[in-house]
């Protein structure tokens, strides 16, 4: 029970600092400033957008569709990135971000008025960079894989694949199909491995035809790994080879401080604005205070503390043995904050809760600072109901 004290004590300062704050754009010390940097990498190359969603003709364009693209922030604070309009519809997002490399979503608004690769010009601050977007036509093609029902043929395989590395713009995969009717097609195959690929167009021709698909995700996997496809009536599958990567989130690399986790359905991301570390009675914690870049509205608060005061790498840490907690909390109309998900450590109240999420320390460097682990289990909802909390990943730099 001692270390459940020691937490609490920790969390319960967390709280109050929390609610003393008006709102995370002051808390950042964001109020009045505007994010200033670049859509482009350090060798000034455009980076790589992501797209989601598929796009047809005359269709309405929802909350899946959107490009996610990288932006690197010298100086953090508000921010609008958009494109221009092109074939009836565009992308936009504001917010707030920290500075440093984020990821930003923009979302779609408006429908598509032709079937026709539609490119558009994204901009922030002074720099610029494009995508295409394949509308689609409201008739399907009926085309088959060529290969079915086995390995499919020809499958041609581009870019390098390593676990803990993002897939970009040149990992792609080109697969023959055969066309018997002209129309539409979207293709996606089914994730393996951290990866899935797909792609959207229209068939003009009949007969023998080549589709790209665009590989998204990070791989997991090193190895081959078996991709199946399935058009129509047909499926076959391709394989693609991974290697054992070096980046896997155990880097000192303080450019890189963000943290992510899957729940009900729905993926969350964001920056840290403030970790810090707090020793009490000998037992020393570390606290992290992250937020959503997409409204900044949304915060994350989770910490894990170690009784002997050091963090060997692969430690777990659970929050129903008193040495870790949990928040996920909407500030948007609630100022003292509404729970979204939470996973509190015992008291007196609950000596047994439900709900127990661990964190685990991959790496830790008490003379750098930096940080990185993994965190995974069971949280309550609003209404009180257990959710699995899966794929969370941090890294970040101790103040």
């Amino acid at each position: 029970m001692k270390s459940f004290k020691y937490l609490s004590t920790v969390l319960a300062g967390l709280v109050l600092f929390i609610a003393c704050q008006k709102e995370l754009s002051v808390e950042s010390g964001f109020a009045g400033k505007v994010a200033v940097g670049s859509l482009l990498d350090s060798a000034n190359n455009c980076q790589n957008i992501a797209i989601n969603g598929t796009y047809t003709v005359d269709g309405t364009l929802t909350s899946d569709n959107y490009v996610t693209l990288h932006v690197n922030l010298t100086e953090g604070g508000r921010y609008t990135i958009f494109t221009d309009t092109q074939n009836g519809f565009s992308f936009q997002d504001s917010g707030f971000l920290a500075a440093g490399p984020q990821t930003v979503r923009l979302k779609a608004a408006g429908r598509p008025i032709l079937a026709k690769p539609t490119i558009f010009t994204v901009s922030f601050d002074t720099s610029f960079c494009s995508f295409t977007i394949n509308v689609i036509g409201n008739t399907p093609a009926v085309f088959s894989l060529a290969g079915a029902p086995g390995t499919c043929s020809a499958a041609n395989v581009q870019g390098t694949y390593a676990t803990g590395t993002a897939l970009t713009a040149a990992n792609t995969v080109a697969l023959q199909v055969n066309v018997t009717s002209l129309g539409s097609y979207n293709v996606t195959t089914t994730p393996v491995g951290g990866m899935t690929f797909s792609g959207s167009g229209n068939f003009t021709t009949l007969g023998a035809q080549t589709i790209t698909l665009q590989g998204s995700g990070t791989p997991t996997t090193a190895g081959a790994n078996s991709v199946p496809v399935t058009a129509g009536t047909s499926n076959c599958s391709f394989n693609v080879t991974v290697t054992t990567g070096t980046n896997n989130n155990t880097a000192d690399n303080s450019s890189d401080t963000a943290w992510t986790f899957t729940a009900g359905g729905k993926t969350y991301h964001g920056p840290f604005y403030d970790v810090f570390d707090s020793t009490i009675n000998g037992a020393k914690g570390i606290i992290f205070l992250g937020f959503t870049p997409l409204r900044a509205d949304t915060t994350i608060q989770f910490g894990a503390f170690s009784t002997t005061g050091t963090f060997p790498p692969s430690t777990v840490y659970s929050s129903k043995s008193g040495l870790a907690a949990f928040y996920f909390t909407d500030y948007a109309t609630d100022t003292s904050g509404v729970d979204i998900y939470t996973a509190n450590p015992p008291s007196a109240a609950s000596p047994t809760p439900a709900e127990d999420v661990t964190l685990t320390i991959s790496a830790y460097n008490a003379t750098s600072g930096f940080v990185s682990g993994i965190f995974s289990g069971t949280a309550l909802n609003a209404a009180g109901t257990p959710v699995q909390i899966t794929n969370g990943r941090f890294r970040a730099m101790i103040r």
